[in-house]
């Protein structure tokens, strides 16, 4: 089974929220109530979103975000990859080498698997999930 993190749904939720607020410039803490997250986490998810470029944050007395790039340009696979979420469905395909490729029946499954997998999370901007468009 595979299972994503806390971490990634709150950050997949708090980009949305910002993107559909766009351009307005918000404080985190109403992010944090309005998504239900507490804002020392958010404060960390918004970190590393901002390290990759996805928001823009205004440090003071409060915080303020704002989308950095369009909607369009964002997709699922890059909030996952900015929160640190490992994308891998098994160690063995995270660089598709595998020690028991001789022996093990399943390698060409999963990498194929990896691979569809990682093409749906890059087919779904925040664009297409704002606007419904799916």
């Amino acid at each position: 089974m595979i299972k994503l993190s806390k971490k990634w749904s709150y950050a997949l939720k708090s980009v949305l929220y910002i993107a559909s607020k766009s351009p307005q410039i918000l404080k985190i803490k109403d992010i944090s109530y309005s998504q239900n997250i507490s804002e020392s986490m958010l404060r960390r998810i918004i970190a590393n979103l901002e390290k990759t470029n996805i928001l823009k944050t205004i440090k003071g007395r409060n915080w303020w975000v704002i989308l950095y790039k369009e909607i369009k340009e964002i997709s699922i696979y890059d909030i996952l990859l900015a929160v640190d979420e490992s994308l891998w469905i098994r160690d063995c395909t995270a660089w598709q080498i595998c020690k028991n490729i001789n022996t093990c029946n399943t390698t060409l499954i999963l990498n194929d698997l990896q691979k569809g997998f990682n093409t749906v999370l890059k087919m779904y901007s925040l664009e297409k999930i704002i606007k419904k468009d799916l």
